[in-house]
């Protein structure tokens, strides 16, 4: 009894203890359920806010940068084996906090002697300047006024407290940059083994000034508004060499991040640049200068470009770029705060060279290096789910699970919305305005404190390992409301996993306690390196396990504003080990460690690295080689400038941009394929015709007729059945009106070797056009034809007239009749048909038809006793509406049937669509003006609202401005509240539930099976596409081109296709073939594709809109 009284006893002390620390949740938090778990101040005893005072003098409209906020920066700065932070204050004291272990935290601002004066401090960066083991704060200053001077902070050594003491030497080193800076990198552009530094600086600028002044100044960059470039004298001084390192520019930098970006073991430059400036991504030439070759490595970039970050996300071993915008995610906010882009500033900004840019976020995935060895990179966005995250700053690629994939933290928010429409509004109603110069001091703090304020949550996206990332703000205990501008990753506690810290303006700062480790396994990485740069910076470590490879660049400075810490975590999920981990040094030698174990923290050295710098892999064979300029197929696709929207002002693309035709066969009967490519309104077409040596001749045979057409497809067929191919041309485009005899087919009879347009050979084909496909299908000897109806001109998206014309041949007299009502019922307005094909479906011995188009489902027409009957829904379930622009076949999986590959819009793209959230149209005279709107609607957050904005409608339709008399009741307007749900059911209208590219695979029995295609094929449109057994391993391949360059302004244009390879297993599947491999690198706006056989060998021609000609040949397999 006494040893159960005794333990009685201590079991009430124990329930005592524990209800004293229950009762004070600061000093015991409960268990986290989510992966993160924010630490109180309470806790951490950190207390910093950057407190924005406005004033009558500084405010958002005499200081428009007044809300770019601060920056964090971590790193052990005492060398007390915990990490510190310092945060940087705008109208505050910067703070430097030394850790303490388990998350707490002491100020020692005042004795380290960091808390700076009163100059406006925004980015922070680390590095250790004076190679002395001490790392030390360079802080970039703007503001204001003139006093800009940058600081740099060097770590002078710990007191006798334990706290490290810091002076300001920028003037000394002669890196006192006076240009209003955001941020700074150290990294070593000439390998000379020292750390030189670029700074970005924003130069004041009106933010309503013209395209043409950006152009303009960048072509006169001064100094003084430059960025700069200072290289490490190796004396404990720098030198600007801003010109002559050719970084010289007019930009308004809101980062520059730096990373390896071509794998040639020279560090390059991504810098960010707000508003009409284009970004500038600086390629190390290796010679101590750089070369801008942004418009070479990108097709579009972000227009308010804010923070980025560069890593490498999809574990390829490639570095991928990360740039944020300001785009909302909900409709709301969106339509509250964005205004309309206007297209003639857009294409202004495109002809003035600032390239194409759009107000959404960034994803460049890197796809391999060209022939010339630059770095390609594609906007992937819209197919990671990322594109928009409101007012964002600081992208961060970082592994948060520790599951060996970079996820991606984006702090974002602004104090005020200085975007809000209704605000502006009323300001220009009530005559108060942007001030002049002069003036700029006489808005009333008053007046400014009415700006919408709306905190908004920061966003985290978890890899999903396969190109896309899913939103986990709430799963991980990171949706709490802020505004969030720097921000940094480090393993505060030394468990194992990156930790997150924030600085917020006016409320104080975020710091979050990450789980991961507790069920993931890692592995750390520490770098010394040598003498000349003890952090290693610029270094790479690699590391493989469980068949995963993963790459980490050593770069400080990350996001907006802000530098992580020194060292490398590696995330391994559940792998027991890690089979090998190798560093490859700045200087290029290399270090490995074989069989390294998990949860671990590895210490390597450079001075130990006895490995040789690895040798530079030469270019590996090809599967096709690029041979246009040795084969002289010099033509040039010259698309006419014609303005659609000028007729629909609401449009989703033009309808005039997608020729040229292509078509290629024999026309001499010299044994060689000869080639045909069409011309735009405007220009004739040409006939190249292949000599024996392979190379083609042009050869004119159209006159100034032709040049009234628009070519959107071509064929060469026997037509006259005199064993000759003669020619058949597609006419199509918007030029001109519906009925125009513009829009009239073309046959050219070949006679003799010269083709003569046969004026009288069918019947009149006035609409727009699409495709042409030819087969017998009564059987009589000769070719009859189904010619495609691609829409309406001007009158989107009303289908085009389609047709079935049977060839009346009789006694060499060609002559087509319209039979589609006859033989082909429901066919002539079925929708707008892109693509066709002739196939034996179902197996009778007949051939049936298959076609795909836009805002169509597949739409099959079996042959039922020479009548053709939509048989559809007895072969696809469900809806398989889409923007379908192609349709190929063959017998992928040697079952003896007829599989298909269908090519659509593509899931890169801002119109999404899904079952649970379709993409919809509708059209009717919706304000009874005799004139046909166009509606575009999306789902957002289980809500169906028009695509378009108050400004942009009302343009359509004026009274919308009366019936909402302003944004914020447009915002929250459905497409019922705005339209009307009469009108809407009773208009013309569609519905998309997939945008992605497929492999059908028939079953057998009329059963198909629809398979979406790989990632890499969900990027841009496939317009066309060519299957053939490409590596020779007697499986059949796919190439696919395509693109989609005339979106509207506000819509990113498709732009992310390069020409893709899959190859095929023999059986259903395909995999992705890398531009290095297959040698396929077409980034234009792709929209043919045709077999040809050039010679002893085989190839394909591609022809792009408004670009010139590509000819793949295959090489020979070895």
């Amino acid at each position: 009894m006494r040893f159960m009284a005794h333990n009685y006893k201590q079991y009430l002390i124990i329930l005592l203890v524990l209800s004293l620390f229950a009762c004070d949740e600061s000093k015991q938090p409960l268990p986290s359920t989510t992966l993160f778990e924010k630490v109180s101040p309470a806790v951490s005893s950190v207390r910093f806010e950057n407190t924005l005072t406005e004033t009558d003098t500084l405010n958002y409209f005499n200081y428009p940068y007044i809300y770019m906020g601060g920056g964090v920066a971590v790193a052990d700065f005492n060398r007390d084996g915990f990490n510190d932070i310092f945060f940087t204050g705008n109208m505050v004291d910067n703070k430097l906090y030394l850790g303490k272990g388990d998350f707490t935290f002491e100020d020692v601002t005042a004795l380290s002697q960091t808390a700076g004066d009163t100059r406006w401090m925004q980015g922070v960066t680390i590095c250790d300047v004076n190679t002395d083991g001490k790392v030390d704060l360079y802080i970039s200053v703007s503001g204001q006024t003139d006093l800009c001077k940058n600081i740099l902070l060097i770590n002078m050594g710990n007191n006798d407290a334990g706290v490290p003491l810091f002076e300001d030497q920028a003037e000394q080193y002669g890196i006192a940059d006076t240009g209003h800076s955001t941020q700074a990198a150290f990294f070593d552009y000439d390998k000379d083994g020292d750390l030189d530094l670029y700074v970005a600086n924003y130069p004041i600028t009106r933010f309503d000034s013209p395209n043409f002044y950006y152009a303009q100044m960048n072509r006169n960059a001064k100094s003084k508004d430059s960025d700069h470039l200072y290289r490490n004298n190796g004396d404990g001084s720098f030198s600007d060499v801003t010109k002559e390192a050719g970084v010289l520019n007019f930009g308004l930098s809101l980062s520059a991040s730096v990373a390896d970006i071509n794998n040639d073991g020279w560090q390059d430059i991504y810098v960010s640049n707000d508003f009409a400036s284009p970004d500038f991504i600086y390629m190390n030439n290796g010679d101590g200068t750089f070369t801008d070759q942004s418009k070479v490595v990108t097709r579009q970039t972000s227009f308010y470009g804010m923070g980025s970050d560069i890593a490498d996300y999809n574990n390829d071993g490639l570095m991928d770029v990360i740039q944020v915008d300001m785009a909302p995610e909900d409709n709301r906010r969106s339509k509250e705060n964005m205004s309309g882009m206007n297209p003639a500033s857009f294409y202004e900004l495109v002809d003035l060279g600032l390239h194409h840019q759009y107000m959404y976020n960034s994803l460049q995935l890197n796809r391999g290096l060209d022939a010339d060895g630059l770095p390609q990179l594609s906007n992937v966005a819209w197919y990671a789910g990322m594109s928009s995250t409101d007012w964002s700053w600081a992208p961060l690629f970082v592994d948060l699970n520790n599951d060996g994939w970079k996820d991606v933290f984006i702090t974002n928010g602004t104090r005020r919305d200085i975007n809000n429409n209704d605000f502006f509004k009323k300001l220009e109603k009530d005559e108060v305005y942007f001030p002049s110069s002069s003036e700029r001091d006489k808005i009333p703090v008053e007046n400014v404190k009415k700006m919408p304020s709306e905190a908004i949550t920061n966003y985290v996206f978890q890899n999903n390992g396969d190109l896309t990332f899913s939103k986990r703000m709430k799963e991980w205990g990171l949706d709490d409301k802020s505004f969030s501008n720097g921000a940094a990753y480090a393993d505060l506690d030394n468990d194992g996993d990156w930790d997150l810290i924030v600085n917020n303006i006016d409320e104080p700062v975020g710091i979050y306690q990450n789980h991961a480790s507790e069920s993931k396994n890692y592995l750390k990485v520490k770098l010394q390196g040598a003498a000349a740069n003890p952090l290693g910076v610029g270094a790479k470590a690699y590391v493989w396990s469980d068949g995963m490879m993963q790459v980490m660049e050593m770069v400080l400075a990350r996001g907006f504003q802000s530098s992580v810490e020194p060292q490398l975590l590696f995330g391994l999920g559940t792998a027991q080990l890690v089979d090998s981990l190798c560093v490859e040094w700045p200087d290029g030698r290399m270090q490995t460690l074989n069989d390294v174990e998990v949860n671990t923290s590895i210490k390597l050295v450079q001075d130990e690295a006895t490995q040789p710098a690895k040798q530079k892999e030469g270019k590996g064979e090809t599967i096709f080689e690029d041979i246009t300029m040795a084969a002289q197929m010099d033509f040039v696709h010259q698309e006419n400038p014609f303005d659609d929207f000028m007729f629909q002002v609401l449009l989703p693309h033009k309808m005039s941009n997608f020729g040229p035709a292509l078509a290629v066969g024999d026309m001499n009967g010299d044994g060689l394929d000869d080639v045909y490519v069409g011309g735009a309104v405007g220009s004739l077409g040409q006939v190249m015709v292949q000599s024996a040596d392979g190379t083609f001749s042009p050869v004119s045979f159209q006159d100034e007729r032709d040049k009234n057409y628009e070519d959107m497809d071509a064929a060469w067929l026997d037509l006259d059945a005199d064993g000759d191919l003669d020619l058949y041309v597609v006419s199509g485009g918007n030029a001109y009106e519906r009925g125009s005899q513009n829009y009239q087919d073309r046959i050219y009879l070949n006679e003799a070797g010269s083709l003569k347009w046969a004026m009288d050979s069918q019947p009149e084909l006035t609409g727009s056009g699409s495709c042409v496909r030819a087969y017998d299908y009564d059987r009589d000897g000769d070719l009859d034809l189904f010619v495609g109806g691609r829409h309406s001109p001007r009158s989107y998206p009303e289908a085009g007239q389609s047709y079935v014309l049977e060839n009346k041949l009789e006694s060499g007299k060609l002559l087509f009749e319209d039979v589609t009502e006859r033989v082909a019922p429901g066919l002539s307005d079925v929708g707008m048909v892109t693509d066709a094909l002739w196939t034996d479906i179902d197996q009778d011995g007949t051939q049936d038809l298959i076609l795909v188009g836009e805002w169509m489902p597949i739409t099959v027409f079996a042959q039922r006793d020479g009548v053709f009957v939509n048989q559809s829904a007895d072969y696809f379930e469900g809806n398989t509406t889409g923007w379908w622009f192609s349709i190929d076949q063959a017998d992928f999986d040697q079952d003896g049937d007829l599989d298909y590959v269908l090519g659509n819009l593509g899931k890169n793209y801002k119109y999404q669509a899904s079952p649970e959230a379709s993409f919809n149209i509708y059209a009717s005279d919706f304000d009874s003006n005799g004139q046909k709107d166009i509606v575009l609607s999306y789902h957002n957050f289980g809500e169906e609202y028009p695509v378009r904005g108050r400004g942009c409608s009302s343009q359509q339709i004026p009274s919308i401005k009366k019936k909402f008399k302003d944004y914020q009741s447009f915002s929250q307007a459905s497409v019922v509240d705005v339209y009307g749900a009469e009108d809407l059911e009773t208009s013309l209208n569609h519905s998309v539930e997939r945008f992605a590219s497929v492999y059908i695979e028939n079953q057998g029995n009329g059963k198909m099976k629809l398979t979406a295609l790989p990632n890499e094929a969900q990027l841009s449109t496939v317009n066309d596409l060519v299957i053939r057994d490409f590596d020779h391993d007697d499986k059949l391949d796919i190439l696919l081109v395509g693109n989609l360059y005339a979106s509207e302004v506000e819509t990113p244009r498709n732009d992310a296709g390069l020409g893709l390879l899959l190859r095929g297993d023999g059986k259903d599947g395909f995999e992705v073939v890398s531009m290095s491999e297959s040698g396929v690198f077409i980034p234009h706006d792709s929209k043919k594709a045709v077999a040809i056989q050039l010679g002893s060998q085989s190839g394909v021609v591609v022809a792009n809109n408004g670009g010139r000609l590509y000819l793949l040949e295959e090489k020979d397999k070895q």
